[in-house]
């Protein structure tokens, strides 16, 4: 982990992901798989900070920040716990109950724990300080959530069920080691189990809420000219099958000055 992030412009790196060679790094599902099979939250993701790139706005100071690294590795028996191994099929939360217990909840993505991969993606509405780490804390007291490894929180206006926008936009609108909260406590249905969950905050920083100094940036959109001469274009560049500008989906979405246009 050290040894890359002292790699030359791998310093900028934010999140770093290792496995092993009992997987095909190139295969991101069966990665995923392998990765969240192999983690312990508690024990096998690691917080540093420093050299961050200039561009990444949710640092809060310029050029510097946090860094996670995943440890996914198959563990020798002296790394693992088995105090910690819970199967995914436990989890039975639904995004109804969720979002009629909490009221700041808009969506929640389950496809991902679909695929056995035990990550959960919520969109959430803060209005206080604090309100990502006490949600995620209210939230692993339920017993339905158990079998979850991590939950990622987006910003409202996000659709958590758009998973590409979605992790697109939390990456973003992470720093790893400011914004991660860790719960551990006993199962509610394995009594000599430990559950722990890893909560992330990816939703937009702001000095009310979160103390956030720097200024924040909208998402940079294509003007509707352009869009126009790229869809008309499409079919002579060889793209394959159309896809529509990815700006339409922004187009509106500010927060607190003009959405850029380029």
């Amino acid at each position: 982990m050290n040894a890359m992030w002292g790699a030359g412009q791998m310093m900028f790196n934010k999140i770093l992901v290792i496995a092993d060679e009992g997987v095909k790094i190139q295969d991101y599902q069966q990665l995923a798989q392998y990765v969240f099979q192999n983690l312990n939250p508690a024990t096998d993701i690691y917080f540093s900070q420093g050299p961050m790139d200039v561009l990444d706005h949710s640092c809060s100071k310029l050029g510097f920040g946090g860094k996670m690294c995943i440890d996914g590795t198959n563990k020798f028996e002296e790394e693992d716990d088995e105090n910690f191994r819970f199967q995914i099929s436990d989890f039975r939360l639904n995004s109804a109950f969720l979002q009629e217990r909490f009221k700041e909840v808009h969506s929640m993505n389950v496809s991902l724990i679909e695929k056995e991969i035990p990550v959960l993606i919520v969109s959430v509405e803060k209005n206080r300080k604090g309100h990502v780490r006490e949600l995620h804390q209210q939230i692993c007291e339920m017993k339905e959530v158990e079998g979850v490894k991590m939950i990622l929180y987006v910003e409202h206006t996000v659709d958590a069920n758009d998973l590409g926008i979605a992790l697109w936009r939390f990456c973003n609108n992470l720093d790893p080691k400011r914004d991660q909260v860790l719960v551990q406590r006993p199962s509610l249905i394995h009594t000599d189990k430990t559950f722990a969950c890893l909560g992330l905050d990816g939703t937009i920083k702001t000095k009310e809420f979160d103390n956030f100094q720097r200024d924040w940036p909208n998402i940079i959109v294509s003007d509707d000219a352009t869009i126009k001469v790229v869809d008309e274009k499409w079919n002579q560049l060889g793209l394959g099958e159309f896809v529509p500008s990815p700006s339409l989906k922004f187009k509106g979405q500010m927060y607190g000055e003009e959405a850029m246009v380029s």
